[in-house]
């Protein structure tokens, strides 16, 4: 189990249980009390826990998204098929954009020990980069910007300049949302604002995302689905979303259990 699994088992059980022991977690993760109490400092430090004498209680969340700990431990084999059906559609050489969340943590590690690719990355994740910076065949930039507390995602105008000097062959998106009239949503204003400058800077969008974001829409507006050249996901979309994708000539890759993937006949529009 790594540093992220672990953390966000933690932070899933304080959201279910409201509180946890060092001395239980430590027995049951295999680990020691000190190595539990650097995590709980950690949720701690992004806002999510408060320490207190033998463990830890989970504080309130002051947003409607839920935090990128708990998410990264939700429908984990499922985003693991996702982020490593998406790999199979690079090339060597290629210049990517890879953005912020859970699913994009899961195609990080994919990544990371990836051997011929030599890809460019750009990121606004503090974390992606950092995990992708172990490769050494990666130039891997970070963007600029405003460290949103707990993603570790960076905002704002430094942010979104960055994006707007690049023109990189593939983004891989992410979105909380994907609904036939709302189109591609995202829980944050900031990261939201990101996205679009991404989706600009972009020969091919490509879209990760699993079965809960069907039918769902969030707080903010990233773009219609015409945006979306690719989507990658774990199960067949419902038959609606399904005919929107199909019209808008939007390619359907269904990822399996062999990394891999069913693909549709229908090519992103813009490579």
């Amino acid at each position: 189990m790594d540093i992220h699994e672990r953390r966000s088992k933690i932070a899933r059980r304080l959201a279910e249980e409201h509180t946890v022991n060092v001395g239980d977690l430590a027995m049951e993760m295999g680990v020691s009390g000190m190595t539990v109490r650097r995590d709980l400092a950690e949720l701690e430090r992004v806002g999510f826990a408060r320490r207190v004498y033998g463990g830890a209680v989970h504080e309130a969340q002051r947003s409607f998204e839920p935090a990128v700990m708990v998410r990264y431990s939700e429908y984990a084999a499922e985003k693991r098929r996702v982020a490593r059906a998406a790999i199979r559609l690079l090339r060597p050489g290629d210049s990517v954009a890879i953005d912020v969340g859970s699913t994009m943590m899961y195609l990080a590690e994919a990544l990371r020990d990836a051997v011929d690719l030599r890809l460019i990355v750009v990121t606004p994740s503090m974390t992606i980069g950092r995990e992708l910076s172990e490769n050494p065949s990666y130039m891997v930039v970070v963007t600029g910007g405003v460290v949103r507390r707990g993603e570790l995602s960076l905002t704002g105008d430094l942010a979104i300049t960055a994006f707007r000097q690049f023109h990189v062959d593939r983004l891989f998106l992410s979105v909380a949302g994907l609904e036939e009239e709302s189109g591609l949503t995202e829980y944050n204003i900031e990261d939201a604002s990101v996205k679009r400058a991404m989706i600009a800077s972009a020969n091919q969008v490509v879209v990760l995302a699993d079965r809960t974001k069907f039918g769902r829409t969030a707080l903010c507006t990233v773009g219609p689905l015409e945006n979306m050249d690719v989507l990658v996901t774990d199960v067949a979309p419902p038959a609606g979303l399904k005919a929107v994708l199909e019209r808008n000539g939007t390619q359907l890759i269904i990822a399996d259990d062999n990394g891999g993937g069913t693909m549709s006949e229908r090519g992103g529009r813009r490579t």
